[in-house]
């Protein structure tokens, strides 16, 4: 039996819409996109019917599985609708058709605008309706409103946890990377086995079920972390032991996924690397999710750690793989992240500068690089896709330096901080690094085809390239690893 999803929206003219106009936007955008995005929705909306009007609204706000609010023009049964949904339920969407509509007390939750006037716009509102949905069914008792916020809890808690629902010609690969689960999961076999299955949806339903499993774990966790007592003051020598203190008790529960991410690197395939590109942004919201109560930097900021760390290995591994492909995948394909003011944002690594300067470590950039070079020491699953700690140091500090090579200036003209420069191995990765660019033409144009450039543009910008990111120093406490740079010209030996 098909679920509800009740809209609420204005009936009669407003400054947008004319009365006709809302009915035709309700019938030509809302009630196509959730009936059509294939997860057994009915929608509907109230009709103007004899006898209790006001009783049947409040009936659908009960009983649906999901309310759609759209907040356009402010319209007073709208909000009051809104109103009753929050005090009883979870799960509903706001849109509008503006961004000054969306009240400021509502701007700290997801929302999001719409256009029904552009064929665009409508197949764009169906892709992410379809998207908030199953966002839904993974995650059906989170908090998305005041209500539930204040008091702590889903306004009406579901007294069974809701399973996430499988299909029986899923069975064979419906496995979640966290939880009970995937306690004893061999999570390298696991991605090699459905790597060369060539089940297209595999990877979908593996990241349907660990969506469900990992990310409230990780969010009660770091909840639990920012009750504990740090110092007032922290010196600078202090930090990374002192993150280290919270980012253990979180990183275990994505061991199996970096497992299973890299073993999709190892081999090439490109449903497994993106499963970590999706879970990564969903690890870098939770770190940016508003949060009510005592909230500590070490703990808040792990999740967006790991996402990076996660970014980092893939990232290193696709290049020593010179899989170039997914290389450009993980530099280049957008990570949806929703932000502290609940709207998403997608950006690629290259275009996520903050990573770099990792709250979790208080926005130090060195120390973030420096958690880097000691993870060889922390993650021993690590050591099956690295033969040693110094090739584990040598694959990350060329993959920082094709980082910095793609990565634009900032607003004020600055490159990337030089993380690179800390690596034990940043000598030996430069050199070889410069050395394939100049002698072989494959790795040329693999490199430039990640860049989204041509060899021949590649290798004439490459003067400017080096220009920008040889001009940033790593700073007065690191004066010995300083020296290292890129060569003015792409066929030059690094100076050093």
């Amino acid at each position: 039996m098909p679920r509800t999803c009740f809209v609420i929206m204005p009936f009669s003219t407003t400054t947008s819409c004319t009365e006709e106009e809302w009915t035709l936007l309700f019938e030509a955008l809302f009630k196509p996109a959730i009936e059509g995005a294939g997860l057994d929705y009915e929608c509907r909306r109230s009709v103007a019917t004899r006898g209790n009007i006001v009783a049947s609204i409040l009936q659908e706000l009960k009983e649906s599985y999901v309310v759609l609010a759209d907040l356009t023009d402010h319209n007073a049964n709208v909000f009051y609708e809104l109103g009753v949904r929050h005090s009883l339920k979870d799960r509903t969407i706001l849109v509008a058709q503006k961004e000054e509509d969306i009240p400021f007390d509502l701007r700290a939750y997801a929302y999001h605008i719409y256009d029904w006037l552009t064929e665009d716009g409508k197949e764009a509102f169906a892709t992410r309706i379809t998207e908030l949905l199953s966002e839904i069914d993974s995650n059906p008792d989170r908090s998305d409103n005041p209500v539930s916020d204040f008091l702590g809890r889903a306004s009406e808690p579901n007294l069974v946890q809701t399973p996430v629902a499988v299909e029986p010609e899923e069975i064979s690969y419906a496995q979640s990377l966290a939880g009970p689960s995937a306690e004893g999961l061999n999570a390298i076999d696991f991605a090699r086995k459905l790597a060369r299955s060539g089940v297209p949806q595999a990877a979908t339903t593996v990241l349907r079920l660990t969506h469900a499993e990992l990310l409230p774990a990780i969010s009660q966790t770091v909840n639990e972390l920012n009750q504990r007592e740090v110092p007032s003051q922290i010196q600078e020598n202090q930090i990374l032991g002192l993150a280290r203190e919270f980012t253990n008790v979180i990183e275990p529960t994505v061991h199996k996924v970096e497992e299973f991410v890299l073993a999709s690197v190892e081999e090439q395939w490109e449903s497994g690397v993106r499963l970590g590109l999706k879970l990564s942004g969903d690890l870098i919201s939770l770190s940016e999710r508003p949060h009510s109560g005592r909230s500590i930097k070490f703990a808040q900021g792990t999740p967006a750690l790991l996402a990076w760390r996660l970014l980092l290995c893939s990232g290193a591994k696709a290049l020593s793989e010179e899989s170039f492909t997914l290389l450009g995948m993980i530099l280049k394909e957008s990570i949806e992240v929703e932000d502290n003011s609940g709207r998403f944002s997608n950006q690629p690594l290259i275009k996520r500068r903050d990573l770099f300067w990792p709250e979790a470590l208080l926005g130090n950039a060195y120390h973030g690089t420096k958690y880097m070079i000691e993870l060889w020491d922390y993650a021993p699953h690590l050591h099956e896709f690295f033969t040693s700690k110094e090739q584990c140091h040598f694959e990350l500090a060329k993959f920082y330096m094709v980082v910095a090579l793609a990565t634009p200036p900032d607003d004020f003209g600055h490159a990337l901080y030089p993380g690179y420069r800390l690596f034990p191995e940043a000598r030996r990765a430069m050199s070889s690094l410069c050395s394939r660019l100049a002698q072989s033409a494959t790795y040329l144009e693999g490199i430039a085809q990640v860049l989204g450039e041509s060899a021949a543009h590649f290798r004439e910008s490459w003067s400017e390239r080096v220009r920008l990111a040889n001009s940033v120093e790593l700073g007065m406490h690191h004066p010995w690893s300083d020296s290292l740079r890129f060569p003015d010209s792409i066929d030059a030996e690094p100076p050093g």
